[in-house]
Parts: C-alpha cells; sequence; structure tokens
C-alpha cells in the first residue's frame, strides 16, 4: 500500500514591487523543428490509453464502463490510402475530466477568439485514434462515429472543440446540451465488512490531537454507495474535515452554493494498518484499488454529452471562463536554489471555477486570477517533483493593483509526481 501521511498547510511569503522595478521575463526559445504535436505530457505520468478491438465490417457499440459509450456504423474505417479496412481495428481511447487529468495530458487549454485568448473550463475532453496492426486507419468518408462522453461537470450547455494538434488551437465546431443523468439515491449498505477507506489528503491543522498521529486514510463509518463515491470523486478540492455535535468529526462535501452532505469519518492510522491481519490488509488494500479505479473511470458521469465525429483527434466540451472580477499581474516565480525555470511547468489551479492555466515560469506579464476564489500554484520541477504555493501565499497579492508586479515564492512539498491523484490530493491541502 502507498502509505501518504498528512501534508500540512504551509504559509508562503509574498514580496511585491512596482511593475518599472521588475526585471524581463525571460522568453523560451523556439525550435524551427517541424511540430508534429503540441501536446506535450509530464513525462512519467502518462498513462496508455484504453484499447478496444472492433470488427471493421460491422457496426460496433463500446460500452466506456462511466455512462459513456462509442458507436461505429458498419464499414466505417480505411487505411491512408482510402482503401476499406476488413478485420478488427483496435480503437485507442483517452477522456480527461478532472484538473489533475488535464494538468498532466500536456493538451493546451487555451481559446483564442477575435484576437482575444480565453481560458476554458472543461466538460469532458477526449483523444480517439485507431489502428490496425500498427498502421493508423482512418474513418471512412461519409461516415461518423457517435461519442458519448460521460461528464462530472453537470452545467447543461457547454460547446464542442476540436484541437489542430500542429498549432495548439480548438476550433469550434456547436453547441449542445448534454442529457442530464438521474443520481442514484444514496442507501446505506448494511452488510458486513470493513467501512469504506478514503485515500485523500484533509487538512487537518484545526484539530491538534490529529496532527499527533501518522494518518495514512480515512475510514467512512458506514458503507459508500456508487453515488456516494461519484459525488467525492467529483469534487476532491471540495472535500474539508468539520466537527459536528452529532456525527463526531465528519467529511463535509460541497455540491453546490446552497447543498452539503456529511459523512461521519475516523482517522485510520500506520499503527492501525500494521496492527491489521494480512487477510485484513489485502481487503483494504482491493477496497482502496477499487475505489482508485473508480475515479480512474471517473465513476457514473453525471451529464452525457453526445456528438458525432467525421476523423479522428483530440476533441473537448467547453465553456470560455469569463471571469466577473479578474486581478491581471506581473507574476514572478522563485522557487528553491538551483531550479532552473525553463525545465519548470507552472499552473495556476482554480477549482472554484474548474480551471487550471498553464504560465510562464520564467515570469508572465499575463499572469491573472479572481481574488475573491481560493487558489494555489503547482510547479512540477525536473524528475517530478511538485513545489507550491497555497491559497494563503495569495494574500499580499489580492491587495495590490492591476498591472503591479507579484512575487510568488515556492516551497518544496516532497511529493514526486506520478498520477493525476497526487495532483488532487495535494490541491486538497493547499486550497
Amino acid at each position: 500500500m502507498n502509505w501518504k501521511y498528512i501534508i500540512p498547510l504551509f504559509v508562503i511569503a509574498v514580496a511585491c514591487e512596482t511593475a518599472k522595478e521588475s526585471e524581463a521575463v525571460i522568453e523560451t526559445e523556439t525550435s524551427n523543428t517541424e511540430i508534429l504535436s503540441v501536446i506535450d505530457p509530464i513525462e512519467g505520468t502518462e498513462e496508455a490509453p484504453r484499447v478496444f478491438k472492433v470488427s471493421a465490417q460491422s457496426s460496433n457499440t463500446i460500452d466506456l464502463g462511466n455512462g459513456g459509450s462509442l458507436e461505429f456504423p458498419e464499414n466505417a474505417f480505411v487505411d491512408k490510402n482510402g482503401n476499406p479496412v476488413s478485420g478488427e481495428v483496435d480503437v485507442e481511447w483517452q477522456e480527461f475530466h478532472s484538473l489533475g487529468d488535464i494538468m498532466l495530458s500536456g493538451i493546451p487549454m487555451k481559446y483564442d477568439s477575435a484576437g482575444v485568448q480565453f481560458d476554458l473550463v472543461s466538460g469532458g475532453m477526449f483523444t480517439i485514434n485507431a489502428s490496425q496492426n500498427g498502421s493508423p486507419v482512418e474513418i471512412a468518408p461519409k461516415k461518423e462515429v457517435g461519442v458519448n462522453v460521460a461528464s462530472i461537470q453537470d452545467t447543461p450547455c457547454f460547446n464542442f472543440y476540436e484541437m489542430d494538434e500542429k498549432s495548439g488551437e480548438w476550433k469550434y465546431e456547436t453547441t449542445k446540451v448534454g442529457e442530464k443523468i438521474e443520481e442514484e439515491k444514496t442507501e446505506v449498505a448494511q452488510s458486513a465488512g470493513p467501512p469504506d477507506l478514503l485515500d485523500v489528503n484533509l487538512s487537518t491543522r484545526k484539530f491538534p490531537d490529529l496532527a499527533k498521529l501518522d494518518i495514512v486514510g480515512w475510514q467512512v463509518k458506514r458503507k459508500l454507495s456508487d453515488a456516494d463515491k461519484s459525488k467525492l470523486k467529483a469534487r476532491t478540492t471540495r472535500l474539508r474535515l468539520v466537527e459536528t455535535d452529532s456525527l463526531g468529526l465528519t467529511l463535509e462535501v460541497k455540491l453546490s452554493a446552497k447543498r452539503t452532505e456529511r459523512y461521519p469519518v475516523e482517522p485510520y492510522t500506520l499503527d492501525q494498518a500494521m496492527k491489521d491481519s494480512k487477510a485484513n490488509r489485502q481487503d483494504l488494500q482491493k477496497s482502496i484499488a477499487a475505489t482508485r479505479q473508480f475515479e480512474k473511470e471517473m465513476a457514473a458521469g453525471r451529464v452525457i454529452r453526445s456528438i458525432s465525429i467525421d476523423n479522428f483527434g483530440t476533441y473537448n466540451w467547453d465553456i470560455i471562463n469569463k471571469r466577473d472580477n479578474s486581478l491581471p499581474l506581473f507574476a514572478k516565480f522563485n522557487y528553491p536554489k538551483g531550479v532552473n525555470p525553463q525545465l519548470v511547468s507552472l499552473f495556476l489551479i482554480s477549482p472554484e471555477e474548474n480551471v487550471i492555466v498553464s504560465y510562464n515560469p520564467a515570469g508572465d506579464s499575463k499572469f491573472s486570477f479572481d481574488p475573491n476564489l481560493k487558489n494555489c500554484l503547482i510547479a512540477i520541477l525536473p524528475g517530478n517533483k511538485v513545489v507550491s504555493v497555497p491559497n494563503e501565499g495569495f494574500t499580499t497579492a489580492r491587495g495590490l493593483k492591476k498591472g503591479q508586479v507579484c512575487e510568488f515564492t515556492f516551497r518544496e512539498t516532497g511529493i514526486k509526481l506520478t498520477s493525476a491523484n497526487d495532483i488532487m490530493n495535494h490541491m486538497n491541502v493547499l486550497i
């Protein structure tokens, strides 16, 4: 089992100065080499696409296991020369939903419209390709593939975009309303067995007694239904630990501005884990593996977004993030000693907006954020080491005027990034 310790929140000093005193931003040199794709995933965190075998001649429906599906008509494929394909075809599929997924995917999330650049809020992004015996195949002329994405974003209406993978530009295709899925009623499981264990980091700074414990997870004092898991995994940045008179220590989940749900929990410590029998530890590992697999497959979607495509590639259901209250600043970034900014991947994360924005790690004159919302900065260094700035690190920046210079100082976290789950867990601590 991958034991994780609760990482304490740390306060980061932010030093600010006027724009005229700022140093010039170091521009990254561009190469004359032809770009095959701008998609640049974080090395060492890539997940292999799911591969499905389908008949080229027959119609096929692929069940994605999370409420989504892919629908292929008969005779749907041609080779690079335009000749019909027969036999079996391998369909490669990847979908991206959480902020961690999007960060690690390396897929640009900027959209240009009338000369103005906007950040995109994803309602479900996917990449689909196909091949036969290692050679790429395409969708046959006058044929279309139906793509039904199970989105965790329940806003009904989203725009649909196709990416030009050489330029990174998104091409607007259409706007459609998704079909809402009725959520299952939460039911408390009565069957015997160990309680569910949540592998998430929760801030315990308001509970001094917990600081003495080696906490490796959180036991929910009742069995979780699939609907419960879907809510928790879709909202990992909206979880907090509270104490109530009726339930004691409680995990509170913010579902909307007016709706929250609570789950009674207790810390699961390293000592408890060591005392478990081998059989119990194996059962616990299976429970954690099942929960992680549930998250990986995005559980059951809350909205099905359906579209027909006539070529393979990368697509996105999105809406443009239009902030009512944006504070633009000239941002400078201080990393631990010896770090080359040109080798850093830097992201601003705003969970309440469901937005992740990549910035120039050497400094960025176009940095902006909503000072009324929670934000954090996460930088990925060589070797996938993570340094970050928590929400508290934006306190001084919130008091600045538009266009002023703000200097953010990053601190080490001890985290070596391996998956999107690492990002989501650390984000919980930062926010």
